[in-house]
Parts: C-alpha cells; structure tokens; sequence
C-alpha cells in the first residue's frame, strides 16, 4: 500500500480544503496519509521529526506540502504573493530531502486552490 504525508496551516479556513485537495490529487484516503499541522504551513513548519517518521519508518512515498494566502497567522505581515514563493521554496527543499517522494504543492486562498505536481 502506498502512503502520504501532508503537512498545513493549522487555520482552520483552510485545513479541510488542504486535505480534499491533496486526497483529490493523490486517490489516498484520509487513513492512508500522515498529516501535520501548524501555524504558517509548510514554510513554518522546520522540525522535520514528523515528515522524518512517516518518510523513513512509515514508508510514505506520496508527500504534500501545503500553505495559504489571504494572512496566515504564522507570518503576520507577508502577503498572499510571498506566502506562496515561500511554499514552493519550501517544496524545493523537501524533493531532495525525500529523493524517493512523490511531491505535491497546494496553495490556498479564500477564493481558490492552485496546485501541483513537482
């Protein structure tokens, strides 16, 4: 069985829509998939402990990375421009951290989902 891993912004505006979309993009299930989640999403999140786990003890081969827009609470002040060349910062970092790892982005805002593959 393949596995995943997620991580997100701990706002409740947009958790739930993390978790569809990444669901929608992967086919996982919500029991077939780690999640973690915290003030700022990905960019905010640097303990790797959790992503550690899942990617080398779990065997998650599918992993998600997730931010948003619209004043995350983890960077008061960055616009919803930034916020996103943060995540897909981020993103870059954590495909050669998990060289094995499917990856996707998912960028959230009041108004929409983007998405993606890298």
């Amino acid at each position: 069985m393949v596995l995943g891993f997620l991580t997100m912004c701990a706002d409740r505006r947009f958790h739930k829509k993390a978790e569809e979309k990444f669901q929608e993009l992967t086919g996982l299930k919500e029991e077939e998939y780690w999640i973690e989640a915290a003030a700022g999403g990905t960019p905010g999140i640097t303990s790797t402990v959790t992503s550690d786990y899942a990617y080398g003890h779990g065997g998650a081969r599918i992993m998600g990375w997730a931010a948003h827009g619209d004043t995350c609470g983890g960077f008061p002040g960055v616009t919803t421009e930034d916020m996103k060349t943060r995540l897909m910062t981020a993103v870059a970092e954590k495909k050669t951290k998990y060289p094995e790892a499917t990856h996707y982005w998912i960028f959230l805002t009041e108004t929409g989902v983007e998405s993606g593959k890298v």
